[in-house]
């Protein structure tokens, strides 16, 4: 089922999304609406499923996590399957996304060194055939 936005609903939404620990009259104040109707309206949107959690940006960097990767991997009968299975072995990998094309899988990962990076890789090896791109910068985040 398709749920149309009004611009109210998709201001909330682009603020929400820089800044999900804002009060609802912060909110409120920012869209010209009260803070009840603004609650009312961000509770409509969890409820209807268009948002489906508030979350916290992490600074790996600060963290001494300095190297993001992108890891695509190749796979051979149900070594996938067996990979998707063990994911909690990897606590570098923060997404994955299953792609059409010639790699079965896309992972971000964040590393704290190229040491860690070789590491990594060698402990993919035995799903599949990982091929690595490093993360230069971050040209462009999306919000909606």
């Amino acid at each position: 089922m398709k749920i149309t936005l009004d611009d109210f609903d998709q201001k909330i939404l682009q603020i929400l999304s820089q800044n999900s620990r804002l009060s609802y009259a912060e909110i409120g104040r920012l869209i010209s609406l009260s803070q009840s109707a603004t609650k009312e309206r961000v509770m409509n949107l969890v409820d209807n499923g268009i948002i489906r959690q508030f979350s916290v940006e992490i600074d790996h960097q600060k963290l001494g996590y300095d190297l993001k990767v992108l890891i695509s991997m190749k796979f051979k009968n149900d070594d996938f399957r067996k990979f998707t299975a063990d994911l909690e072995k990897f606590p570098e990998v923060l997404n994955c996304k299953r792609v059409t094309g010639e790699y079965c899988l896309i992972t971000e990962c964040i590393l704290r060194d190229s040491f860690h990076l070789e590491n990594l890789i060698d402990r993919l090896i035995p799903y599949g055939i990982p091929t690595t791109s490093i993360q230069l910068s971050e040209i462009n985040r999306q919000k909606i």
